[in-house]
Order: structure tokens, then sequence, then C-alpha cells
């Protein structure tokens, strides 16, 4: 099969990082074998990805050489392993998304991926496959924020209602993909949702479910928000760069506020930071830029959170937790490297590029 994989060196990686721009094209289409699959897994023909700025990332500077490139996928199965059986079948048509940037076969810009089966979702027949592939990384990371401010999951599931004392919740850059999924997620748990954004998203926010968009840019909007909303004790930090974690600890009376990249830790008293890595939901120990950056345990409890968010989703999707805005692009390998382009540049916002391949 044909696959999208890295071929620079550790030298050259930390360079690029250093420089804050590629050197040269860290990643190509290769031919690699079909990955095999344990009794656990599945094989997915792929047939839409979705594309994150994780993904150039990887392949500037981050991936070690001959890695597999790519997270968010939909697709239909292909093989099914022995334990998964019970709940796949060839043929059913599935989502989700996996670790790409770290292993020689796992990266879902390929012509096939295997899948853990418990990590993985059945796209209902009323949405499209393009449409799927945005519940990838950006519906995890919402998710699992939404855990680590002590969000139960049982309350997102249910639907709790909305009542005179419902809590609040801020949400940083919430025209982001991670944050309109993070909007709809604390809405349905009950919470009233104020979000920041540029003016230009104040609408989509409120789309998508926020009660109050204010401007990020600003520091006024601090005290607009403090005195409207006094007693908000959790936040999440979807942009996580500059002063925005410094912002959510300004608005916050105490509490906690989860950030997406680890910027330090403003100091307020009584507020903590927790730094969230959504890859921590498959259950295994990894190091981000091999062998100089930060290792990650394994956490049992991030797996628990998205077997429980994916093996319901079929049933909330659309009508409870809609996708972000996409924009679909038909092609394939070479459509994938100029949308990739298309983020480096800080282009696309305010849509999810998807590739569908033909």
């Amino acid at each position: 099969m044909k696959a999208v994989i890295t071929h620079r060196f550790l030298p050259r990686r930390v360079l690029s990082f250093a420089l804050g721009s590629p050197l040269g094209t860290g990643a190509q289409v290769k031919d690699v074998s079909i990955p095999s699959i344990t009794d656990n897994e599945v094989l997915v023909k792929v047939r839409a990805v979705a594309l994150n700025p994780i993904d150039f990332k990887d392949i500037d500077f981050i991936s070690p050489r001959n890695s597999a490139i790519g997270c968010d996928y939909a697709g239909e199965v292909a093989r099914v392993g022995k334990n998964s059986g019970q709940r796949w079948k060839v043929g059913d048509e599935i989502a989700g998304f996996v670790h790409g940037g770290l292993y020689p076969d796992v990266g879902s810009f390929a012509e096939y991926l295997k899948v853990d089966g418990d990590l993985a979702w059945k796209v209902p027949d009323e949405m499209t496959l393009g449409e799927a592939t945005t519940y990838g990384v950006p519906a995890a990371t919402a998710m699992l924020s939404l855990s680590y401010l002590d969000i139960p999951w049982a309350d997102i599931e249910n639907g709790r209602s909305a009542h005179s004392d419902q809590p609040t919740i801020l949400i940083y850059s919430g025209g982001s993909n991670v944050g309109l999924f993070a909007i709809q997620l604390a809405k349905r748990a009950g919470y009233k949702v104020v979000a920041t954004a540029s003016p230009r998203s104040f609408d989509l926010a409120k789309r998508y479910g926020a009660d109050a968009v204010y401007d990020y840019r600003t520091s006024a909007s601090i005290g607009e928000i403090k005195k409207a909303y006094p007693n908000i004790t959790k936040a999440l930090d979807c942009f996580s760069e500059g002063s925005s974690a410094a912002f959510c600890a300004d608005v916050l009376r105490e509490g906690k506020v989860v950030t997406l990249l680890d910027q330090g830790k403003p100091k307020k008293a009584n507020v903590t930071y927790t730094f969230l890595m959504v890859y921590t939901v498959f259950g295994r120990k990894f190091q981000l830029m091999a062998p100089l950056g930060p290792v990650f345990p394994v956490i049992p409890t991030d797996r628990e959170v998205l077997t429980n968010f994916y093996g319901n989703l079929s049933t909330l999707s659309l009508d409870v937790v809609r996708p972000p805005p996409i924009t679909t692009i038909k092609g394939g390998f070479k459509e994938i490297f100029e949308g990739l382009e298309t983020l480096r540049k800080g282009e696309g916002r305010g849509t999810k590029l998807v590739v569908e391949f033909q």
C-alpha cells in the first residue's frame, strides 16, 4: 500500500524546530506493507481523513524517521481481529483517530490503517465519512478535557438538564474545532458556557451553544467576564499559547485550568493547571520528539473516557454533538500535502479540512 512516511533525521528535526520552519520536505508517499493486526484490532480501508496542525508538526520536527503520519480517519472495515468480531464486521463504516507520527505502521494518511477495536465508533447512516473524520483528535481532546475538569461522563451521556444554579465553564478559543466540541459537550452536561473568540467567530461559537462570547484579544474582557460570571471555577484553554492560560486564570475565582500545550504554570493562588496530551487515551507510554522530549505515562482512566465516548457517539452525533464546519477536498495524497501546507501557513481557520479519497 501507499502511505505518508517521514524521512528526517533528528538533527534536521531539531534545527527545524529551532528555526520555527521546516527545512525541506520531511515526508513522502512510500510503498509499505499493509499492517498486520492483532486479535484486538481491525484493519480499515481509509476513505477520508481530516487534517490537524499536529500532522504538519509531526512531519516538520516531532516524528522520528520512518514514522507513518496522520491521525483522524474514516473508512470501511477490511479485516477483523479475533477478539473484535463481536463488535465489527467486514464492510462496517468506522471512524476515530490513531497516534500517528510515532510508529512505522500506524498513520491514517495511508490506504489501510490498523486501529484498536474498542477505540473506534460506527458511523451512522445519516453522516458522511467526511463529517465522521472530524470526531477524531478535536472531539477526543474536548471530551478528555472535560473529564480532567471533573465533569462526569454520566452527565454528558444522560444529558443533565440546565437549572437556575447551573455551573459555568470558560472555554478559551471557543471557535476552534476543539472549542466547538467542548461547547456542545459542556452544554449537554448542563453547564452555562462562556467562550472567548475573535469577533469573526462570535456567531459560530453561539451557533454551537455558547451562552456568551467575549473577545480574547482585549484584556478588558477579563473584567467583563468576572463581573457577569463571578463564580467560574473551570476553564479549558483551547489555544494554549501566549497569555491564554493567564487570561483563564485571571477569570477564575478559584479552580482548575486545562491547557493543550505545556505553557508552564501562571501563578495564582487557588488555581491549578493541568496539561493534556490526548494520545494518553491509547494506553501506551510514549515520548514526544524522542529522545529529547517529554515522556507520557499510561493513564488507564483516559482510555476509559474515549471508550465511553466512542461507544455512545453514534447515538449522540448530529443531534447533540455536531461536526465543525468542514471543507471537503476530493483527491488523495497530493491534496493532503496541499492541505497541510494551508494549515502550516495559518490559513483555513473557521473550517476543518477533510480529504476524501478518490
